[in-house]
């Protein structure tokens, strides 16, 4: 067996498995602009293109991930209308069972407490359904996600960033090191076999 069988497969293989290392390493550095021969700036994908990436990403998610029609729709405002109804009339049921005077018989004042707290929840609840629809469009009009996205992540420091990104797609990133290799090793196989051919 001739050494190129051996030599060239090994040699492609590294070159193929160090230039996929080499090219997902420059996704993240260097961080900061580094120039080159005085004409070329050379910076990683990530730092140099960061603010786009932001805005991209926090548009993606606020309209393909969570809309915020749909987030403000699976709020159970309801649960929480129910909460505060029944705060209200225990509020007021308490307020007007200290403030009526102490010479009515006891039933009176129990007629009075009880029609007060039935008619505060009546009314309570109708105000609360309608704070509720206002409270669902101001939210609807004024959150927005995709620049509260973009702000947070434009404030991420690249290193952190970076851990993100690898700590989210290692697997994929060590599999296009691998299939670099594997290209490699192919390409030098072939390179073999066309030299014992000639």
């Amino acid at each position: 067996m001739n050494v190129e069988w051996i030599l060239l497969p090994a040699v492609g293989a590294l070159i193929g498995w160090f230039t996929n290392f080499i090219a997902i390493r420059m996704l993240f550095r260097p961080r900061k602009p580094v120039r080159l021969f005085g004409r070329f700036v050379l910076q990683g994908v990530l730092p140099r293109r960061r603010e786009e990436f932001a805005r991209v990403v926090g548009e993606t998610v606020e309209r393909d991930l969570l809309p915020v029609d749909e987030l403000v729709d699976s709020l159970d405002l309801a649960g929480y209308q129910n909460q505060v109804i029944d705060a209200v009339i225990g509020h007021v049921g308490r307020r007007v069972d200290q403030n009526l005077p102490a010479l009515l018989p006891s039933n009176v004042r129990r007629m009075i407490s009880n029609y007060a707290r039935q008619v505060v929840g009546n009314e309570v609840a109708l105000v609360a359904e309608e704070m509720i629809s206002r409270i669902k469009e101001q939210v609807r009009r004024d959150v927005k996600l995709a620049e509260l996205v973009r702000q947070k992540m434009s404030q991420l420091d690249t290193e952190r960033l970076e851990s993100i990104v690898v700590r989210v797609a290692a697997t994929e990133l060590r599999a296009i090191e691998v299939l670099g290799a594997v290209l490699g090793l192919t390409i030098g196989l072939v390179q073999a076999a066309l030299l014992a051919l000639w």
